[in-house]
């Protein structure tokens, strides 16, 4: 998979990047608090998904899924957002990072988690960071995701990145869990939704970094097909 990105830089320069990658991983359960990883597990439990094979859990799927969306077409009505960042290097090697929506089907999910990765597309904003560039306050950058309620937006999910494995660790979980060798990109596992899982039509999310004073915001709409045998 070749993707080409805009990359906004620390001193507020912009390039453009061609990120490169043969395999594509979702990480699940990937909090560094483990509390917050019990209470996503059981959150998930309440729509009928089974505990985890192993805590965190590498979830393998298409490597060309990965697109940045404003509208996604899903089968069925049971399917939600899940607010993430997504990694991939470029064909020097050097690191870059995004704002990402880990979309799942959640009914397939109570039969199969890589299934049900596998069958929404996964939304990447646009904008991308270089990794280097923010690694030294990595754990302060916020994240979140809202969705619709009441006429306006409630705020869905929030946290740092700080709440997530680092990425050197994912990194070195997915190499060590990937099927076969080569360039891999990843989305990072999420946090736990404030009242549970929702189903909406609409899914918002940022990305903010408070020591360089800047954001990545993306947000894609969810066109239901129908879901028929």
């Amino acid at each position: 998979m070749k993707y080409e990105a805009a990359v906004l830089r620390s001193d507020g320069g912009a390039e453009r990047v061609l990120l490169t990658w043969d395999l594509c991983v979702a990480v699940g359960y990937a909090g560094r608090n483990q509390k917050a990883v019990k209470d996503h597990i059981e959150e998930l439990a309440k729509v009928g998904v089974p505990a985890p094979y192993a805590v965190p859990a590498m979830y393998w799927i298409e490597p060309d899924r990965v697109f940045s969306l404003k509208k996604l077409s899903v089968v069925g009505e049971a399917t939600s957002g899940e607010v993430e960042f997504f990694m991939a290097r470029d064909e020097g090697g050097d690191l870059f990072m995004t704002l990402a929506s880990d979309h799942t089907d959640r009914a397939l999910e109570t039969v199969s988690v890589s299934k049900a990765k596998q069958a929404c597309s996964k939304i990447v904003a646009p904008l991308f960071w270089k990794v280097a560039d923010i690694r030294e306050h990595w754990d302060t950058i916020g994240i979140s995701s809202e969705i619709p309620c009441e006429g306006g937006y409630r705020i869905y999910q929030k946290g740092v990145l700080g709440d997530l494995l680092p990425p050197e660790r994912l990194e070195e979980l997915a190499r060590e869990d990937a099927p076969f060798p080569g360039k891999i990109s990843l989305f990072s596992g999420t946090l736990a939704a404030a009242g549970g899982i929702v189903h909406a039509g609409e899914f918002r999310m940022t990305l903010s970094d408070p020591v360089l004073n800047r954001s990545i915001r993306f947000a894609y709409t969810v066109s239901v097909l129908p879901d028929r045998s």
